[in-house]
Formats: C-alpha cells, structure tokens, sequence
C-alpha cells in the first residue's frame, strides 16, 4: 500500500486460516494461523463527505456522534455533521469522553443515546472516543453497565451500527473488537473483547488528522510503532502479519518526524495513518505482548497517557526480549532505517532498540515514567500482577516478576 496514494479498502469478514507444517526433530508439526477483519476499511483523503451515505446505508436515521471536547472545539465536526445533515439523517453530540474512557461515562453515555433515540453511533476523535463509542453501540442492546461485560465474550447480542472515524494515528481502535475502559476508584482499566464490539465501518481520512497537536502527534504515532513492534515479535505472528507490521515500522520511521514537527505535511500524515492501520491489521490478529501488559495497569493505577507511556516503556522491554528474537530485530532495525551490513546478528538486533530510542529523543517523548506522577512505591504490587498477565507469554522471551519489576524501575 502506498500512503501518498490514498486509496479505498475494503475488507469484509476476511478469514484466512493457514496450515503450516514444519519439521521439529523426527516429528512433523502444524501449526493454525489465522487472520480475521470483520470491519469494512474505507482509505482515503477527503473521505469524510462518505460519513452521511454511508451511515443511510447502515440504516440509521438518528446518529448519536461520541468524541471528546478536545476534537468538538477543534474544527472538525463539519466534517462530520454537513454530510449528515445532507442525508437528514439526525444527530446529538456526546462530547463527555475523556482520556482512558471511564465505565461511568459510557453508561451514561449509553442512558443519553437511549433517551434520544438514536439508532446508530459515530465516533470522531482517538482511541478513547472510538472504544467507548464501541462499547456504547452493544450496550443499548446488552442492559446493565458496562462493568458487567469487562472480559472476553461477555456480549450476547448485537449492537446498533458503529462507525468509527479516527483523527489520531496509533490506536487502530477503528477496526479491532476490543474496548478499553477505566474505574479510577479502583485503578482499574480492562476491556471487553468481543466480536460484536468491532465497528461496522472504519472511515479513515488523513485530512482529519492534519490539526492533531504535536504532543498527541507524537504520542499515537508511537503507540502505533509499539504496536507494530509488539505483533511483528509475537510468537502468533506469521508471514500475512509480518508484511503488514515491518511496513507499520518503516513508515513510522520515515514519518513521525515529520508529522510531529511539520504537522501540516499532508504525506506524513497520510502515510502515520496508513501505518497506524496496517499496525492495528496486525495486533488485531496476533494480540499484543510485553509492552502492552505493563502499560495497561499502569494506565489503571496512575491515569498515564497511553502512548507516551508505550513509548516509554518500548526500549526497556525492547532490550530485555532481544536474546529471543534477533532475526526480527535485524528486520526491525532496516525498516527503521539502520545500517546492519557487516554486523554481527546481535550488534545489529541492538541497532533496533538504538533506533527506537533516537525517534523517541527526536519527537520529543519525555524520558521516564516519572513525567507522568509515576513513582517506584507501587512496583512490586504491579509486577505480580502484570507477570499473571495473558499478554506476557505472547512475547519471544517470558518475563517474571523480577524482570518485569527491573523494566518498570528502568523506564521510571
């Protein structure tokens, strides 16, 4: 895929289910691959004058639009409400999400589409907008809060029809069938995955993320670079995942500079777009590792923002996995750039984990956890949980407590 020649995806209940045998000693194994995308995936610049047909041909004649008040004061909205009101198609605005979506708001949120009778959502923002729109489209139909379905599978019917708009390049939330959400009184943050959360239609348009600030600029584009990273190195990936995820990493190392710094540079936005989707193709299907088991609780416990604090943590983990996975490393590495000829395998993984940190000093990433109210009282607690995590043994090395305890005091 070329990001500088916006396109149209379609892709539609996608299944590809892979045999692979290999050889292991005298014995024959198989192993199942499989790669699934259940949303329809519609690139291109200036799509957004889609949103009102697209939504007539999903039925809806009453939208409710969740976003949060960041991406409602910024400009927008026309974008999104001008089609719409060409189609008569009706709209109320919730603009009541905040970062790491909280489990109270969506029920409200909920209670407030109810009340309107809308038969549709439309999400335009993040990743906090899109996951809670998600989960907003399956709770009219699923009564009760949204804390009675934190798990896998807990949704029993179908929801209304969900299109997600995204205005950030990171999350890949637009496509994936899982919603993260948070209880600040509790400290928790966990997500309900299941296959009725994913969105009907993905509308992906770089124009809308050409006022992105920097800070959030250089926030997603890491967080789609961990993903990448992480689905690229998982013990799940395979050759399908492999094309898409080392493509994610070049174009965040070709790009990210130059969205962060030149934010009106409409190729690098197209092109951390196009990664930030091809990463979110990726982890969709392989799930995520190491990285990601950390940075979830340490959103629940301390409200961090959740790219920068991937971002943060990415080398760390980055270093501790090496020993099991050089050769995807090495790859890692030239996507990022790096010149490897005549290094050994293990000189050239390390190259890797140097590039990684040298974008993060370039787009300006603050240097520790610290930067974000993140202090060491509450480490040992955290390790413990995060070493139960299922993320963990997805990734090419398994960390205990103790390693996972050294990354947390390394990233602070």
């Amino acid at each position: 895929m070329n990001a500088a020649k916006s396109g149209k995806i379609k892709i539609l209940q996608v299944v590809a289910i892979v045999y692979h045998a290999f050889e292991k000693g005298d014995m024959v194994m198989k192993t199942l691959f499989e790669f699934q995308i259940s949303t329809k995936i519609i690139y291109s610049r200036e799509s957004a004058a889609q949103i009102g047909s697209l939504a007539k041909s999903l039925g809806m004649t009453k939208v409710q639009i969740v976003t949060d008040s960041g991406v409602a004061n910024s400009g927008v909205m026309p974008a999104i409400t001008d089609p719409l009101e060409k189609e008569e198609i009706g709209f109320v605005i919730f603009d009541g999400i905040e970062p790491n979506p909280r489990i109270a708001t969506v029920d409200r949120a909920v209670q407030e589409l109810i009340a309107n009778k809308c038969d549709g959502v439309i999400a335009i923002g993040g990743g906090s907008p899109m996951d809670a729109a998600k989960c907003v489209s399956v709770l009219v139909n699923n009564p009760g809060s949204a804390a009675d379905y934190l798990g896998v599978d807990t949704i029993k019917s179908d929801g209304i029809p969900c299109i997600c708009v995204p205005t950030t390049a990171g999350t890949a939330a637009e496509i994936t069938d899982v919603a993260v959400l948070s209880d600040p009184a509790k400290k928790l943050k966990m997500g309900i995955r299941s296959p009725q959360i994913a969105p009907a239609i993905a509308l992906l348009d770089p124009a809308l993320t050409l006022t992105l600030p920097s800070g959030p600029t250089r926030d997603s584009g890491l967080d789609a670079l961990t993903h990448a990273i992480e689905s690229f190195i998982s013990v799940n990936a395979w050759r399908a995942t492999d094309v898409l995820t080392l493509k994610a990493i070049e174009l965040v190392g070709g790009y990210l500079r130059t969205a962060v710094h030149k934010g009106s540079d409409i190729e690098a936005r197209d092109a951390m777009l196009t990664a930030s989707l091809m990463a979110g193709m990726g982890f969709h299907n392989t799930k995520l590792c190491l990285v990601h088991a950390i940075t979830g609780p340490l959103g629940g416990m301390y409200d961090v923002p959740h790219g920068g604090s991937n971002a943060i943590v990415l080398p760390h983990v980055m270093k501790f996995l090496l020993p099991g996975t050089v050769d995807k490393y090495v790859a890692i590495a030239r996507a990022l750039g790096e010149n490897v000829e005549g290094l050994s395998p293990r000189m050239a993984a390390e190259k890797a984990v140097s590039a990684v940190e040298q974008l993060a000093i370039d787009v300006d990433l603050p240097p520790g956890l610290s930067a974000y109210g993140v202090n060491a009282d509450d480490f040992q607690e955290l390790s413990e949980g995060i070493a139960g995590n299922f993320m963990v043994p997805l990734s090419p090395r398994i960390a205990r407590k103790d390693d996972i305890l050294a990354i947390l005091k390394a990233a602070l």
